[in-house]
């Protein structure tokens, strides 16, 4: 899905080497044609700035 149509409480998988983090969209803000993403997993939280057209692998 694009970056611009995620709403918190999508999930995000990552595979890193042979584990999947799960990552949830806590919140999401627009800052010109950026997106400001937030997630949560068991790692804690951090955000990431896309642009709005990007795709990214997620779930609702």
């Amino acid at each position: 899905m694009k970056v611009n149509q995620l709403q918190p409480g999508d999930c995000v998988t990552e595979q890193h080497n042979s584990k999947t983090i799960a990552f949830e969209v806590i919140a999401i803000r627009q800052i010109g044609r950026q997106f400001l993403v937030t997630f949560r997993s068991i790692l804690g939280e951090a955000s990431a700035s896309y642009h709005g057209d990007a795709w990214i692998s997620a779930a609702r």
